[in-house]
């Protein structure tokens, strides 16, 4: 290869060796840019993780601070490692709904706090400002009740579709098909206040549900007149054969740890 030959080959090199290498010094250089942002890009655009759409929580109090406790008992009663700092105002998720026990609630968190081994215990109910249960609340009495069951049927025995305040029943069978709020049910009217929230916790286990059932008493009938609050009838369905369906008829005088959540205003209608 002559001299003159040799040097435009080695121009070639040089030319094809630079148009190669400069993509490549550009693809890096944009990648670093993503990965480290300049001053003041981590505050202008912040990265959060994806949030996590829990349907159960709870918020403490933003005027408390408060303790996720191994037992429902009084802190001081406890061992340093059987309780965890939970700060005011911050929001836990939770991995089921929260069970209000009188005074306390208890809870398992989805993930672990930093610094604490404890995934589920108790907190004090006072502490709680708000959870994803909230419309129903601590406990405030619980009965021995024994429970029959009646329809919206408009017969002699049944009543009609309306509660004693001229307002529509909702059943059990429409609350658990997601159609109705609440499930009405009936009994002596001078034991509880109209609208009074009731919680009947073997029935949601029964149905494997997470989340509490709220029973409203808006309804009554010439049979509870002086039973107090030892009976009370569930609205289950429209017609007398869901009374006998394998899905209700279990619930039939059967006795049942009857809490109440939430009074309603007046014995009258609200």
């Amino acid at each position: 290869m002559t001299k003159f030959k040799t040097v435009i080959f080695l121009l070639a090199l040089s030319s094809m060796s630079a148009a190669c290498d400069l993509p490549a010094v550009k693809t890096i250089q944009q990648k670093d840019e993503r990965q480290t942002p300049q001053r003041g890009a981590e505050q202008a655009n912040p990265v959060s993780p994806a949030p996590d759409k829990s349907p159960h929580w709870i918020e403490i109090s933003k005027d408390f601070d408060t303790l996720l406790k191994a037992e429902p008992v009084d802190s001081s009663q406890l061992e340093q490692g059987k309780k965890c700092p939970l700060p005011r105002g911050t929001r836990h998720n939770l991995a089921k709904s929260p069970d209000w026990q009188g005074s306390h609630m208890y809870v398992e968190l989805k993930r672990p706090m930093v610094g604490c081994d404890m995934t589920n215990g108790w907190v004090f109910v006072k502490h709680v400002g708000q959870s994803s249960d909230s419309q129903l609340g601590p406990v405030q009495s619980t009965h021995k009740s024994e429970a029959t069951l009646y329809t919206t049927e408009n017969t002699a025995i049944e009543g009609g579709p309306k509660d004693r305040c001229g307002r529509p029943l909702y059943t059990l069978e429409d609350y658990l098909n997601g159609s109705a709020e609440y499930v009405s049910i009936a009994m002596d009217r001078s034991a509880l206040q109209y609208g009074t929230v009731v919680r009947i916790p073997e029935i949601e286990k029964n149905f494997g549900l997470s989340q509490s059932i709220p029973f409203k008493v808006v309804d009554t009938g010439s049979d509870f007149y002086g039973k107090g609050m030892s009976r009370f009838d569930i609205c289950v369905g429209h017609d007398q054969q869901t009374i006998y369906s394998d899905r209700f008829i279990w619930m039939s005088h059967k006795t049942f740890d009857f809490q109440v959540i939430r009074r309603g205003a007046s014995f009258d209608c609200e």
